[in-house]
């Protein structure tokens, strides 16, 4: 639960060991002008409750922790303007092989969004979850297909920037398969059968973008030792304020 938490100012720690030190070197000293010797006259209020002096240190003890700032790091990634790609799947060429080839292929685009189509079977849009789509990628079964690539994959793109779009298909035959391309939209045609080296070749004309280094932000907890404090300050404060309590 508090794996990770750190304090920012660390050295505010130093004011709980003043507040120590001043209860034991700096008691409380009441006004004598009046009665000089109040031990002659007995005990003029009741002692202080054990649950008085544990809201007393618990306020100190909070406020001081919510001054120096616990936190806890958090890596927030950056996705650059990447390309978008689509990766169409003819379920006659599903193989092993092809498949560690397209794993192997979303590994080498880390800040890309990334699509993958297999025609009647699978669809998943746009997305940076690579470890999700390379699961549904190793599912596929091969199969015959009944659906043609048309201009409707356009839809895949509809958040991409224009000239960010593009459609990879892998068909040992395309023409069976592809039916209309849209425009707009750049187009990688391989035959896994034929290239079994089209994962170069595509790394070589689409080179991918350049991961970014992720950017560091903090998550904030000083709210909940604050919040503690302030309702331990209002308990002193009752218990202070009631009648007889020295």
């Amino acid at each position: 639960m508090f794996e990770g938490i750190y304090f920012q100012f660390p050295k505010l720690g130093f004011l709980l060991f003043f507040f120590l030190a001043c209860e034991a070197l700096c008691p409380l000293r009441r006004n004598a002008l009046y009665f000089p010797r109040t031990p002659m006259f007995g005990d003029v209020g009741v002692k202080s409750p054990l649950w008085l002096w544990i809201a007393k240190w618990a306020m100190i003890t909070f406020l001081i922790v919510a001054l120096m700032s616990p936190v806890r790091d958090r890596d927030i990634p950056r996705h650059g303007n990447g390309w978008d790609i689509l990766l169409i799947l003819d379920p006659s060429v599903i193989q092993p092989q092809t498949l560690t080839q397209i794993t192997s292929l979303i590994d080498q685009r880390p800040n890309e969004r990334l699509a993958f189509w297999i025609p009647d079977t699978a669809i998943v849009p746009l997305t940076y979850d690579h470890e999700a789509l390379k699961s549904i990628v190793m599912q596929s079964e091969p199969r015959e297909a009944t659906q043609k690539v048309d201009r409707r994959i356009s839809r895949f793109f509809a958040t991409s920037e224009k000239e960010k779009r593009l459609a990879v298909i892998l068909s040992n035959n395309p023409k069976s398969l592809v039916y209309a391309l849209p425009v707009g939209v750049q187009t990688f045609i391989a035959a896994p059968r034929n290239e079994p080296d089209w994962s170069i070749k595509l790394r070589g004309e689409y080179p991918p973008f350049g991961v970014q280094p992720s950017r560091r932000s903090f998550d904030f907890y000083y709210v909940y030792p604050l919040f503690l404090g302030f309702l331990a300050m209002l308990a002193y404060l009752y218990g202070r304020n009631q009648k007889g309590i020295q």
